[in-house]
C-alpha cells in the first residue's frame, strides 16, 4: 500500500442503499431497503502529486488495492447520540476505477445524508467532529522500505472531507483534501566512502509540533494535538550504499507546521560510518502547509572528532549507549561531550543486548537476562596528558555476589592503576593514574568494564579526565 498527495474527489456511487441509522432502519420498510453502498473516488492532481501509488519521477499517482476508508454519515438535521464506524475497501480491479465498497453501511432513498470521509482508515477515530474524546490519528515516526520508499505515506497521508444535505437517492461526491505535509529529503554523500543510511531524525524548536496524536476535524481540516512531539525520525530499511557524491531521496509526513524567522532546526542522519548533525536557522518565515511537498537537500558530512586538552567531564544518562525495545539498537559510535568514544560488547546470552539507564544511576548496560561480559570504549583523540580518569559505576546484585566484575584503563598502551575493583552495587569512583615512576600519557584511553560471570547490569554514570 503506497501513498501520495493529492486533492481527491469522491463520488459515493449509491448502488444498493439502506440506512445508516438504526433506529431509522427498524422503522423503515424493507422493501424500500437495498444493502451494500458503493464509494467512487475521483482524484485531481495539486502542486507534488502524491496519492496513493507515488511515481517519484513523475509525480502520477493510483489508489492501492489495500486502500481503506473511514466513512461516517448521519441523516441530514440529526444530531446521533453515537457515531458508528464503516470501514469502505477496495481491490486490485476496483482500485483502478477508485471504487470502495462496504456491505455494512445502510441509507434510505428517501431521505438525506451529510457524508463524513477519512483516509486512511483508523479504529482510533470515533467521530468526526474534532473533539478531546473522539479519538485520534497519529503522524509521527515512520520507517521507509528501499523496496518501496513511498509506501509508508499511506499510514500519515491524512485526507478529509464532508458533504451535506445529499438525497439518498443520488450520488454524493466529496472531495477530499490533505491535512498533512510531506517533506522530501535528498542525501548527498560528501565522504570519500560509501555510506548506508538507517535513520533520519527531524528536530523542531520546543514551541514546534511535527508529530503527535490528534482529533481531527474532518470538515475544517483542523488537528488538535492531544500528544505533542518535537521530533521524528524516519528509520530507513533495507537501504542501498550511497557512493561518494551519490544521492538518496527520503520521504516524510508530518502534520502542518510553521518555522519563524531565527527558528533553528536540527537534522541528524544515522549511517553505518557514524553520523552527521546539522543545524539551520531560518531567515524567514516558512509555511510547511497541507497538501504541499517540500524539498531540502541534506549534505551528509561525517562529525569530526575534536582533540581534547584539558579537564573533561560527561554524566551518562538512560539512551547515551543506545535504546531498548522495538526501536532497539547499540551505539558503537558514542560522542560525550565533544568527545569521540568507540563502544564494543561482549554479550552473555547469545548476543541478546539491553540498554537502558536512568538520570540516579547513569548508562545501563546488559540487564539480568540480557547482560554484558565486557564493554570497551575508546578514543584515540585526548591531547593533555592524562594525569587521572575517574569513573563513577557501579553493578546490579548479581554483580556484587560474584565479585569479580572490574574495571581497567589504559591511555597510549599504558595500564593504569586502581584500588577500587571490584565493582559494587553502590555508586563509587574508581580513580585511574600513572603507576608510580612513570609519566602521565596522551593519546588513545580504552576503558574496559569487564563482568566475566554475574549476570548483572552495569552502569556509568560519569567520566572524569584530568590533566591535573
Amino acid at each position: 500500500m503506497k501513498k501520495s498527495f493529492i486533492v481527491m474527489g469522491l463520488m459515493l456511487a449509491a448502488s444498493a442503499l439502506t440506512n445508516c441509522s438504526k433506529d431509522d432502519t427498524a422503522a423503515t420498510d424493507a422493501s424500500d431497503l437495498r444493502q451494500g453502498f458503493t464509494l467512487r473516488a475521483e482524484y485531481t492532481p495539486i502542486a507534488s502529486d502524491t496519492r496513493t501509488t507515488l511515481d517519484p519521477a513523475t509525480g502520477k499517482v493510483a489508489w492501492d488495492a489495500e486502500d481503506e476508508l473511514l466513512v461516517f454519515c448521519r441523516e441530514t438535521g440529526t444530531e446521533p447520540a453515537s457515531w458508528e464506524q464503516y470501514k469502505f475497501t477496495t481491490t486490485e480491479e476496483a482500485a483502478a476505477q477508485g471504487i470502495f465498497t462496504c456491505p455494512d453501511i445502510a441509507i434510505d432513498p428517501a431521505k438525506s445524508y451529510d457524508w463524513y470521509i477519512m483516509s486512511p482508515y483508523s479504529s482510533y477515530v470515533k467521530n468526526p467532529l474534532g473533539e478531546s474524546n473522539s479519538g485520534t490519528f497519529q503522524i509521527g515516526n515512520q520507517t521507509q522500505d528501499n523496496a518501496a520508499p513511498t509506501a509508508h505515506l499511506t499510514n500519515a497521508d491524512l485526507m478529509t472531507g464532508v458533504i451535506t444535505g445529499v438525497a439518498g437517492d443520488r450520488q454524493p461526491v466529496v472531495t477530499l483534501a490533505h491535512r498533512a505535509t510531506l517533506m522530501k529529503f535528498t542525501i548527498v554523500n560528501k565522504e570519500t566512502e560509501a555510506i548506508t543510511p538507517a535513520t533520519v531524525e527531524f528536530e523542531a524548536p520546543s514551541n514546534v509540533l511535527v508529530g503527535g496524536r490528534f482529533a481531527v476535524d474532518f470538515a475544517t481540516g483542523a488537528l488538535t494535538a492531544d500528544t505533542k512531539w518535537t521530533s521524528t525520525t524516519l528509520t530507513i530499511e533495507n537501504a542501498p550504499a550511497i557512493e561518494p557524491n551519490g544521492t538518496y531521496d527520503i520521504y516524510m509526513m508530518m502534520p502542518p507546521f510553521t518555522l519563524a524567522s531565527g527558528d533553528e532546526f536540527v537534522i541528524t542522519v544515522t549511517t553505518d560510518k557514524g553520523r552527521s548533525e546539522q543545524s539551520r536557522t531560518m531567515t524567514r518565515e516558512v509555511k510547511f502547509e497541507a497538501g504541499k511537498m517540500n524539498s531540502a537537500t541534506i549534505n551528509y558530512e561525517k562529525e569530526k572528532p575534536q582533540t581534547i586538552t584539558g579537564d573533561w567531564t560527561t554524566t551518562l544518562e538512560h539512551g547515551v549507549l543506545g535504546i531498548t525495545g522495538s526501536d532497539q539498537e547499540v551505539y558503537t559510535t558514542v560522542i560525550l561531550d565533544k568527545l569521540f568514544w568507540n563502544a564494543s560488547y561482549t554479550w552473555g546470552n547469545a548476543n541478546k543486548t539491553y540498554m537502558g539507564g536512568s538520570a540516579n544511576d547513569g548508562a545501563q548496560i546488559g540487564s539480568s537476562s540480557n547482560y554484558c561480559q565486557k564493554a570497551v570504549f575508546s578514543t584515540s583523540y585526548y591531547g593533555s596528558p592524562v594525569n587521572t580518569i575517574t569513573i563513577n559505576a557501579k553493578g546490579a546484585k548479581p554483580i556484587n555476589t560474584a565479585g569479580n566484575a572490574t574495571i581497567s584503563v589504559t591511555v597510549n598502551g599504558m595500564q593504569y592503576t586502581t584500588d577500587a575493583n571490584p565493582i559494587t552495587t553502590q555508586l563509587k569512583d574508581f580513580v585511574f593514574k600513572a603507576p608510580a615512576g612513570n609519566t602521565a600519557q596522551t593519546g588513545e584511553i580504552v576503558i574496559t568494564i569487564d563482568n566475566p560471570t554475574a549476570k548483572g547490569a552495569l552502569y556509568v554514570k560519569e567520566i572524569s579526565i584530568s590533566d591535573n
